[in-house]
């Protein structure tokens, strides 16, 4: 048997509720049923403290090795571009292991890659339930919000789970500032992209979201010195 185990704040939080007090078992029951029914069944669930504890069969060993070795050959046809092909191959390894994580993920990403968003977000949110502390898909899931349903708000929020699972994340950082820059916040903005430049310092976004942001501040001088230290940092 495999063991997921989840905060229950998380196992409400995908059904956009708040856990009041602690809920009975039927009722989580009901909940990681209709969120885990991708995973082998029969799934177990019980309550440990403010815990969530989901069992669920282990796929046969043939089924995983099999599932390895499509997933490593969807990579390869990500990589050359062939993102559809990628698609239907990551399809397969699910067929085969419903809880492989990573291939999860990169089926979201490839979706990303071909513009459908309704799939990449679905995608993105299986894995987190897997595993809500992977902050990149909290990223990613929070960009797709941002740029494809213009719910920045929603995307707001992602990208600080984000940061407090990996604070020092150049992406969410950069991100977030972006964010913060678009609600006329520049000073914070400027805040977080130097954040994101100092986790990583070849970050041309970073360091061009920061010149724009001192640019609209009516700070000329700060925007075109950031200017000066993005083209350092690609020398």
């Amino acid at each position: 048997m495999r063991t997921i185990r989840l905060k229950m704040s998380d196992l409400f939080e995908f059904e956009g509720q708040l856990a009041s007090g602690t809920p009975d078992i039927a009722t989580v029951t009901v909940l990681v049923l209709k969120q885990f029914g991708f995973l082998p069944q029969p799934i177990s669930v019980q309550i440990e403290g403010d815990e969530v504890v989901i069992q669920h069969p282990e796929e046969p060993a043939a089924a995983q090795s099999e599932a390895t070795r499509l997933a490593e050959k969807a990579g390869k046809r990500a990589a050359e571009g062939n993102y559809a092909k990628a698609i239907g191959i990551l399809k397969r390894v699910l067929e085969l292991q419903p809880s492989l994580h990573t291939a999860r993920r990169d089926l979201a990403m490839a979706y990303v890659e071909t513009g459908d968003a309704d799939s990449a977000t679905n995608h993105l949110i299986e894995v987190l339930r897997l595993n809500p502390r992977d902050a990149w898909s909290w990223v990613v899931l929070a960009n797709l919000y941002i740029r494809e349903k213009s719910d920045r708000d929603t995307g707001e929020k992602f990208l600080r789970k984000a940061l407090e699972i990996a604070p020092n994340d150049a992406w969410a950082l950069n991100s977030l500032a972006a964010v913060c820059h678009e609600r006329g916040k520049a000073d914070e903005a400027i805040k977080l992209f130097e954040q994101a430049i100092t986790a990583n310092p070849e970050f041309a976004n970073a360091y061009y979201g920061e010149a724009i942001a001192y640019d609209s501040s009516h700070k000329p001088d700060a925007s075109i010195e950031t200017l000066h230290r993005l083209f350092a940092s690609v020398v």
